[in-house]
C-alpha cells in the first residue's frame, strides 16, 4: 500500500519516523551498501516512513562518490552524529570541528545535500549551564537542530544524573533561542545496553514535564516489545515508546501507567484508528499525533528499514 492508502492517523504517526542507520551496529554495513539501500528505500512505496540517513561527521567526505545518486528534487537528507568525549572542553572542541565539517560539506554540495539535525553524545557528566549555552551557540551558528545524548552508565546512579541533566537542559531551553533536544539510547548489541521500562519512563516523564524534544536510537527494530534471542533480553518496541511518549505529553499518566505501556507485549493493545492511535481505551488523536511528531517526538535511528515495516504488516498494525 502507498502512503495515501493509509488513514491520516497512521500517516501522521509513521511519516519520516525511521532514520536509517545502516552504518551502525548491529548492521555495520559498508557505506556503499548503506547508501545504495537508502536510495532504494527512497524509491520504495514505503519511502514516506523513511527519515534521514545517519552518518558520523568524520565520514561525510566519504559520501562524495555517491552524491550523483541524488538530485535537487530528491536530496540526501542527513542526520550527522558527533564524536564522543570525556569532558566538556574536548566535547566543545569536537563539536566545533564536526560542525565545521558539516558546513564545508554543505558549501560544496548544498544542491543535493541537506543537514539540519546534529546528534551529539555528551560526556558522562551532568552538563553545566555555561556548557549548554556554548554548544547551543555553535549549533545556532550552523543552523542545525541539536539533540544531545546522555551517556551515563545504566547503574544505580543513572536516574539521579539523568534527572539533573534534564533540569539543566530545560533551564537552558527556557532562555535560549535554540532549544536542545534529548536523544535516548534504547538498546544496543548486548543485554546490558537496554534501559529498563522504568528507566525509559523516567526519561519520558522528565522530557514531557519540561517540554524537551526527543528522538531515540538503537534497539528499536520491532514495533512491539518482545524478548529476542540475539540479545538475550527484551527489546523495546517503537510503537510502545512513541505511544508512551505522546500519552505522557498529553495526559500526564502515572509512572506505573507508562511502565505498563512500555512493557506491553500484546500487539492488540495498540490500535490505529481513523483519527488516532489507541492504547487500551486511551486515544491520541490525529491532530495531537501530527503536532507532537512535528515538534516534540521526532524519529528514531534504526540500522534496518525493512524489519520495522515488515513487522508492522505482519502484526496488521498497517
Amino acid at each position: 500500500m502507498k502512503r495515501d492508502d493509509y488513514t491520516p492517523s497512521i500517516q501522521a504517526y509513521l511519516e519520516n519516523l525511521i532514520d536509517y542507520a545502516g552504518l551502525f551496529p548491529p548492521a555495520n554495513l559498508s557505506l556503499e551498501t548503506a547508501i545504495h539501500n537508502f536510495v532504494d528505500y527512497q524509491n520504495d512505496k514505503d519511502a514516506w516512513m523513511l527519515g534521514r540517513f545517519i552518518i558520523p561527521a568524520a565520514r561525510l567526505k566519504e559520501l562524495v562518490p555517491y552524491l550523483s545518486l541524488f538530485s535537487k528534487e530528491k536530496r540526501l537528507e542527513l542526520a550527522v552524529v558527533g564524536q564522543r568525549s570525556t569532558d566538556e572542553a574536548s566535547c566543545l572542541n569536537n563539536l566545533r570541528a564536526d560542525l565545521e565539517r558539516c558546513s564545508e560539506f554543505l558549501d560544496e554540495f548544498k544542491e543535493v545535500v541537506q543537514i539540519n539535525v546534529f546528534e551529539m553524545p555528551l560526556p558522562p557528566l551532568i552538563p553545566s549551564h555555561l556548557f549548554l549555552e556554548a554548544i547551543a551557540a555553535e549549533a545556532r551558528k550552523h543552523h542545525v537542530q541539536l539533540f544531545c545524548e546522555l551517556t551515563f552508565p545504566l547503574n544505580e546512579g543513572w536516574e539521579q544524573k539523568v534527572e539533573e541533566s534534564l533540569r539543566q537542559i530545560a533551564s537552558h531551553n527556557e532562555t535560549s533561542s535554540l532549544v536542545i533536544g534529548l536523544k535516548l539510547r534504547t538498546g544496543g548489541v548486548t543485554a546490558d545496553a537496554f534501559p529498563t521500562p522504568e528507566q525509559v519512563a523516567k526519561v519520558l516523564i522528565g522530557c514531557s514535564e519540561r517540554e524537551i524534544p526527543q528522538k531515540f536510537t538503537a534497539g528499536l527494530h520491532h514495533p512491539i516489545r518482545m524478548h529476542r534471542q540475539e540479545v538475550n533480553t527484551h527489546m523495546h518496541g517503537f510503537i510502545n515508546i512513541f505511544t508512551a511518549s505522546m500519552l505522557a505529553r498529553i495526559y500526564q499518566p502515572s509512572f506505573e501507567t507508562l511502565i505498563e505501556i512500555l512493557s506491553d507485549e500484546e500487539p492488540t493493545s495498540f490500535k490505529f484508528l481513523e483519527d488516532g492511535i489507541e492504547w487500551k481505551g486511551t486515544v491520541v488523536n490525529y491532530s495531537e499525533i501530527k503536532r507532537l511528531r512535528q515538534g516534540m517526538v521526532y524519529s528514531y535511528g534504526s540500522c534496518s528499514f525493512d524489519e520495522p515495516r515488515e513487522d508492522l504488516r505482519s502484526l496488521q498494525l498497517i
